[in-house]
């Protein structure tokens, strides 16, 4: 299976991004793109959507641009970053800040095929994101392999009351009081137990919703209960609403 790819735009210049963004969303290759016009702008998307190629402008715009590429260096391994810039000054800090993907406005429609075309490679070689593909496609397994902080678990969706976004990792609160903690984002894990009837109540927040008992709309609160024991839960007014208008 050949992975289609969501790509990142950070760039000041609106037409340069306009530009980028309409070849992009005609690459049959591409899934999904985010755009922001500096680095603050881009350090939330980045970590909610995980995206494959971050096309960086620069010199960077913005107060986030070595937090930015420190967080990718460091917990998205495998997404690739590409400085874009008017100027080849700048091609020696692309190599001293570890980004080795160098190309010139503007960008042309076989800059970004090449782009593409080598991350896709990438991908395709990567062992997690091969593990994190199957996992994602393969709605007949029950019994997942989720990568944790110490290691691998194999796991049944069933055994999962929640999963919650804490700091930079994900913490699985499990059935009979166990808890696991993750690298992976909680965007991950939502495309992961999809299929197993999960709902994201919050940006923070993924619950299975076989183990809801009680939601309480006024205070924004969803009560688990598993084996006597009951789990609190908080998520936003608007997907509460959507909760109960569908039951």
């Amino acid at each position: 299976m050949i992975p289609k790819i969501c790509v990142l735009i950070i760039d000041s210049e609106a037409e340069s991004l306009r530009h980028t963004k309409e070849m992009l969303q005609r690459n049959r290759m591409v899934s999904d793109v985010q755009c922001a016009v500096d680095t603050d702008d881009a350090l939330l998307k980045i970590i909610y959507k995980s995206p494959d190629i971050v096309l960086l402008e620069y010199p960077m715009k913005g107060n986030a641009g070595e937090e930015l590429i420190k967080f990718i260096h460091t917990k998205l391994t495998v997404t690739t970053i590409v400085y874009v810039s008017n100027s080849k000054d700048y091609a020696v800090n692309a190599i001293r800040n570890g980004v080795f993907n160098y190309v010139l406005k503007p960008l042309t429609r076989a800059d970004l095929i090449s782009i593409i075309s080598k991350v896709q490679i990438f991908l395709q070689n990567n062992t997690q994101f091969q593990f994190n593909q199957i996992v994602a496609n393969t709605q007949q397994e029950t019994r997942l392999r989720v990568q944790t902080l110490r290691g691998y678990l194999l796991i049944d969706p069933e055994e999962i009351l929640y999963c919650m976004t804490e700091k930079y990792c994900t913490k699985i609160y499990l059935t009979q009081n166990r808890t696991e903690s993750s690298g992976l984002f909680l965007s991950k894990f939502e495309e992961i137990l999809a299929p197993f009837n999960f709902l994201r109540i919050s940006r923070w927040c993924l619950i299975n919703q076989k183990y809801i008992r009680k939601v309480y709309r006024s205070e924004s609160v969803v009560i688990l209960s598993d084996n006597g024991n009951e789990y609190e839960v908080k998520g936003s007014k608007q997907q509460l609403k959507n909760l109960i208008d569908s039951e």
